[in-house]
């Protein structure tokens, strides 16, 4: 006796419809998780060149709880592996975390000449991606929000 129970579906009958091959996983959900792994990982990497990581990751530490906000329980350089709530939660607060690290001048080398070039293409690359990635994760869009998502990728 098997376990599956046979049921009948709409689907099932309609021609030219293979119904195993409805089942998809949801990819731009994958696509943003490995966008914002590829984030996390580019951001660590930029901090530690600039001798920020440690600063930032006194404010990511920091945090502290608000409605509707998961705050990460994990220091940021032990972060691995995100869930979905964890990266809503990340993507709403590492832009103003990254400003606040690379801005920072107490117990913190000012940033040179050099560097502050450096630090405003970063804060607008991270702030492109989040918006991007927060916009693209409504449930449904309308003509308002394709117009946000519009404005985001084509910033000047």
């Amino acid at each position: 006796m098997s376990s599956v129970k046979w049921i009948t579906n709409t689907l099932w009958i309609l021609r030219d419809v293979i119904p195993r091959e409805l089942v998809r996983s949801d990819i731009l959900h994958v696509i943003l998780l490995e966008n914002l792994q590829y984030l996390l990982d580019w951001i660590k990497g930029f901090l530690d060149s600039h001798d920020r990581l440690s600063a930032f990751d006194s404010i990511w530490s920091s945090m502290a709880p608000y409605p509707s906000c998961y705050v990460p329980q994990k220091s940021y350089r032990l972060l691995s592996q995100v869930s979905s709530k964890e990266m809503r939660s990340i993507l709403m607060i590492i832009l103003g975390v990254l400003m606040a690290a690379l801005r920072r001048k107490t117990n913190t080398p000012r940033p040179t000449a050099g560097q502050e070039p450096d630090f405003r293409k970063a804060i607008t690359c991270v702030w492109y991606l989040t918006d991007f990635a927060l916009l693209f994760r409504y449930r449904s869009h309308t003509y308002s929000t394709i117009g946000y998502i519009q404005e985001c990728c084509y910033k000047p």
